[in-house]
């Protein structure tokens, strides 16, 4: 027998509330990011990566295993998100390929980043990098400089706020409308997990975190601007 969906029963309307479910390589900043959102409609459950369990084919495992175990809602959904920086070298690729099959048969949508996630937390502070390819460490060294701070294990620090996701989406849009599956360059479709949440307004980012932006915009008393 199934076990219940796991939705917090502390929010409101969870009766009604539809699941989006995320299996992830990473173990801090995509759980983080996710939880910045609040909606009375949409929950997020990114689902715990343990600790040298970040492959593809391990990605798949733990929604496989959710698939199996737990009740499945009206209107839940399920994604994979993995970084594509040395899973599409010529040792792994095969097995990214693999994976991907499996999403098709399993119905399981999937979000390539590449090289890896942090280009999708730049888009929130800057445009879309021109250069065909960039290294996750450059594009985390252009987050730190445009977010002003930047711990790949702290992405709660991020100054993100409703604007700066609706500036993501669209930067990630406009650049790439339809994606390949297994992108060559540089280029990210985490977008398309909230995109059309964001537009109808379905999810926004939580008032706690929205005040935190605003009380780091303000500079202290006789601090110089």
């Amino acid at each position: 027998m199934r076990k219940k969906r796991p939705l917090d029963r502390e929010a409101k309307f969870v009766r009604d509330a539809s699941l989006v479910v995320i299996a992830s390589e990473d173990r801090y900043a995509v759980r983080q990011y996710f939880d910045f959102f609040e909606s009375t409609r949409i929950q997020f459950r990114v689902l715990e990566t343990p600790d040298g369990k970040s492959a593809p084919e391990h990605v798949l495992e733990r929604i496989s295993e959710y698939l199996k175990n737990f009740a499945i809602g009206e209107g839940d959904t399920f994604w994979i998100v993995c970084d594509c920086d040395h899973w599409v070298e010529p040792n792994h690729i095969q097995n990214l390929t693999h994976v991907l099959r499996e999403c098709r048969k399993k119905r399981v949508k999937v979000a390539l980043s590449n090289p890896c996630f942090d280009l999708w937390l730049l888009l929130h502070f800057a445009e879309f990098p021109t250069e065909s390819m960039l290294t996750c460490k450059e594009i985390a060294d252009r987050l730190r400089t445009a977010a002003g701070r930047y711990d790949k294990t702290r992405v709660y620090n991020l100054p993100i706020d409703n604007e700066k996701v609706s500036h993501a989406v669209k930067r990630a849009s406009d650049k790439h409308p339809s994606l390949e599956e297994i992108p060559k360059e540089i280029q990210t479709a985490v977008h398309l997990i909230i995109r059309s949440l964001v537009a109808k307004r379905i999810i926004s980012v939580r008032p706690a975190r929205r005040k935190a932006v605003e009380a780091g915009k303000k500079k202290p008393k006789g601090m110089k601007r």
